[in-house]
């Protein structure tokens, strides 16, 4: 029975480690193709923004220094933060297979959160990584929303300032308490972007 319970203990610490070592190892590809995207002034990330892109989880870009070893603790950060996020978006039905965007190299796009579509036209300034969604038709009538495309891995980041997620948010019909609880669960960090993380 003590050499069962040693071993069930075992492969508990096992399996912790390497949950541990998997966050730290996607803290790396997000640093590296952060610093990728600086060495090539954004161009990374503009080709390959194009294609449809689903909703994964909260997208979260903390401030770091130029340097690879603040990157990689800012994206550990980032991904404690994320997992914090989570029941806040799943409250306003921003979940895993509900929401979507599709860029195309037409300058056009299509956003889905839910039930509801909406489409525009975009454009993209790879030296800042800002992009600019003008919605045009679709249930969404947000008018321009300025936000910012990063690759965090392979993952595409599509973050807002605070003030243009709680716009997107409120159009979605969430509820304030909803938006409360967010807002107050990221006061205490300066600097931030937010807002959504995609996989192809």
């Amino acid at each position: 029975m003590k050499r069962l319970l040693i071993i069930i203990f075992a492969i508990q610490l096992f399996c912790v480690e390497q949950v541990a070592a998997q966050s730290w190892l996607d803290a790396l590809k997000g640093a590296a193709s952060n610093v990728i995207d600086k060495a090539t002034g954004g161009k990374l990330t503009a080709a390959a923004i194009y294609g449809t892109w689903n909703y994964t989880q909260p997208g979260l870009k903390l401030s770091s220094s130029s340097n690879a070893l603040s990157d990689v603790t800012a994206s550990a950060m980032s991904s404690s933060i994320q997992a914090k996020m989570l029941p806040y978006y799943e409250k306003v039905g921003i979940r895993a297979g509900a929401c979507k965007f599709t860029f195309n190299q037409d300058g056009t796009f299509s956003s889905t959160f839910g039930q509801r579509t909406s489409s525009g036209t975009f454009t993209f300034d790879a030296q800042s990584n800002q992009i600019v969604l003008k919605y045009e038709s679709g249930l969404l009538r947000l008018g321009s929303i300025t936000a910012y495309a990063y690759l965090n891995g392979t993952n595409l980041q599509l973050l807002f300032p605070m003030d243009n997620l709680l716009k997107i948010l409120t159009s979605l019909g969430s509820a304030s308490g909803s938006l409360a609880s967010i807002t107050t669960l990221l006061k205490s960090y300066d600097s931030i972007k937010i807002g959504f993380e995609f996989s192809k």
